[in-house]
């Protein structure tokens, strides 16, 4: 079924928007949040892995959802997300801004573009 929906995608775009707008606002409302995101793993660095996944999967989806926008432009909107979420919770009291998320999400958003850039090569020389 999966397979299905990537092989057609074309035609679930309404549906891959309200997707990538949903999974964007579900990690700006855990990043904004007064605590700390809930963690399911008990390791130093979850934060960073939080950060890199959540925006591998919106850098992913925005592909999906918005597939006529450029690369370079997707990386820089998908980066600047990260980067405004880490200034607003630099403003909030029980939060902190981190050089570490940011690095995460330059990960994040790094990755997200070399699978894109890998389907898209895919895409075009399948026979």
């Amino acid at each position: 079924m999966w397979l299905n929906l990537l092989r057609h995608w074309g035609r679930y775009r309404l549906l891959y928007r309200i997707l990538f707008f949903s999974v964007l606002f579900l990690g700006m409302y855990l990043g904004m949040r007064p605590g700390p995101p809930p963690t399911l793993f008990k390791f130093s660095f979850v934060d960073s892995v939080y950060h890199a996944g959540g925006l591998f999967v919106c850098t992913l989806l925005s592909y999906l959802a918005f597939p006529r926008w450029r690369w370079w432009l997707r990386g820089v909107l998908m980066f600047s997300v990260g980067v405004a979420v880490e200034f607003v919770q630099s403003f909030h009291p029980t939060r902190s801004a981190d050089i570490h998320d940011i690095y995460a999400n330059s990960i994040g958003v790094g990755a997200g573009l070399l699978v894109v850039l890998a389907w898209q090569c895919y895409a075009t020389r399948r026979v």
